[in-house]
């Protein structure tokens, strides 16, 4: 059945987790960032408990969620691509992620201070999701956008980067800056790469967007060699943000996100094809802004305190001791594609 919310036309759907019909509406919304015309609404599956839009935007309608404002598409200046390369130092590229081809530099620090050094490196590389070097290697970033990572990944000696972008624009944009770019659904287009193409597979803010992030993961780990890595970030609602705001809480991004993980959604989606899984909670205070904003009408005191404040100083030092205590929605990523076994691959044989 569907249903029209303003030009965007939604349907009815089952869990992309359990498969099973049946869900319960548990927030209502709009479209508070770029005033997408329509109502809104998460739901909770009656058999499972997970969270997904329902009713939700059909496939034609996918492209009208997405206007010529949003973010990610937006074209930027190759100089300024990758903003985190200039946090990750040399010494640590070549030591630690295998970019022995770099220019390192003598690290001069020593005992605490080279451990902490080291840990907060690790740290902006898993949130960057900044994967490891594979000379001749493959890359796929899915939702490329403009481009921008793959430029940065480019300077850092990646070669062979691909990408895969819904928006025709962007897409475009991508393809000036020299890169082979797929242009469609994901789940049309990553059907068309053959088994075992890719060393390393990126999706940046993209899983929550999807229909069925579970079907899709699977077919990454299937283009993934074995071994290969997979970095993605994405939101999640047990976080402290989302108890704090409700129907407020930004990372709802009606009617953009399709899907609201918890944490355990993750690892269920992950467990059968990966493995060595890495989380890094992202600092993002304007997370904490938008939801304030949008709910600072009712006049809460704390709301006005954390729009003025929320991306000060103050405000990103708060932010990151919540980061670090795995407490903010943002979430990046990194995990590996199992290796079979030498009897499962006997018995595949």
């Amino acid at each position: 059945m569907t249903a029209a919310s303003g030009n965007i036309r939604l349907e009815n759907a089952a869990c992309p987790k359990c498969r099973r019909l049946g869900s319960r509406v548990v927030v209502r919304g709009v479209d508070y960032l770029y005033a997408v015309p329509g109502n809104f609404a998460a739901a909770e599956c009656a058999s499972c408990g997970f969270w997904f839009q329902n009713p939700r935007p059909d496939r034609e309608s996918l492209p009208l969620l997405y206007p010529s404002t949003y973010a990610p598409h937006q074209r930027t200046d190759d100089r300024s691509a990758g903003p985190a390369l200039g946090s990750l130092s040399e010494q640590y590229l070549r030591d630690h992620l295998g970019y022995d081809h770099r220019t390192a530099h003598a690290e001069s620090s020593r005992g605490l201070r080279a451990v902490a050094s080291r840990l907060w490196q690790k740290r902006r590389a898993g949130v960057a999701l900044m994967p490891h070097y594979v000379a001749g290697g493959a890359l796929l970033e899915i939702g490329c956008g403009n481009g921008e990572r793959l430029q940065w990944l480019r300077r850092l000696g990646w070669q062979d980067c691909r990408g895969i972008e819904l928006v025709a624009t962007a897409a475009a944009q991508a393809r000036a800056a020299g890169f082979q770019v797929a242009c469609g659904p994901v789940e049309d287009e990553l059907a068309r790469f053959p088994s075992n193409s890719f060393d390393v597979v990126i999706a940046s803010m993209v899983l929550e967007h999807l229909y069925d992030p579970f079907s899709m993961v699977r077919e990454i780990a299937e283009r993934l060699k074995p071994g290969g890595e997979f970095l993605f970030s994405t939101v999640i609602r047990d976080s402290v943000d989302a108890r704090m705001y409700g129907p407020y809480w930004s990372s709802f991004d009606f009617p953009r996100h399709m899907v609201y993980f918890r944490l355990a959604d993750i690892h269920d989606m992950l467990r059968g094809d990966f493995e060595d899984v890495e989380r890094f909670h992202q600092n993002a205070p304007i997370d904490f802004v938008r939801s304030s904003s949008w709910r600072q009408h009712a006049g809460s005191a704390l709301d006005r305190v954390i729009v003025a404040g929320g991306q000060s100083v103050a405000g990103r030092a708060l932010g990151m001791v919540l980061a670090r205590l795995g407490l903010t929605s943002r979430v990046s990523f990194r995990c590996r594609r199992r290796i079979p076994s030498q009897s499962q691959g006997r018995l595949k044989a």
